[in-house]
């Protein structure tokens, strides 16, 4: 599998995530925000059946079933999990990491516990996975619908992080998919 292949298969499940799930995504729904990883597990569903039978995806998995170690840290003192993972359950390196999905739901109002690239690519590195990628949704709260403006920052084991995030779709693509997903849940 190459790049390529991982990032239309990870755009597809955040479309589909995106389209199922919209209330998840939408201040209307309740008062609080969606958490990384309850977006996390819908994502993870949704990549499941893109993903060969012989990879395990999923949600903040520990692979020792100990405490988190420091490599896990992201950020200044704050230790978590990598949001999403392709792998092979039981087995270490590049040949059993397929890939490693950070999330940050709301950067606004989480950018204390929010990792960056460089800080997920350490995780990469410290583990082996082939690909990584950092997924900024950039969720905000503009009217009951709100808004939402996916970015993404890849990074490689060999050649590691990409300059810049780049948007996942896109402004057309974007405003195709919310106002088909408002369309069928706000009438």
């Amino acid at each position: 599998m190459q790049l390529a292949d991982i990032q239309m298969r990870l755009r597809i499940a955040l479309t589909t995530t995106l389209t199922n799930e919209w209330g998840l995504f939408t201040p209307a729904t309740g008062t609080s925000h969606p958490s990384e990883r309850s977006i996390a597990f819908h994502l993870g569903w949704n990549m499941r059946p893109m993903i060969d039978a012989s990879w395990d995806v999923d949600c903040d998995y520990q692979r020792s079933g100990a405490a988190l170690e420091p490599s896990m840290q992201f950020g200044e003192g704050m230790f978590r999990a990598p949001d999403l993972i392709v792998h092979r359950r039981g087995r270490l390196g590049p040949a059993d990491n397929l890939l490693l999905v950070a999330l940050s739901a709301d950067f606004a109002t989480t950018r204390d516990r929010t990792p960056d690239i460089a800080q997920v690519t350490k995780v990469q590195q410290r583990f082996g996975y082939r690909w990584a990628a950092w997924v900024d949704l950039q969720l905000r709260e503009d009217g009951p619908e709100g808004r939402i403006d996916p970015r993404w920052h890849w990074s490689t084991l060999e050649e590691g992080p990409e300059p810049d995030p780049v948007e996942v779709y896109t402004s057309t693509e974007l405003r195709a998919i919310t106002d088909a997903v408002k369309l069928l849940y706000l009438g």
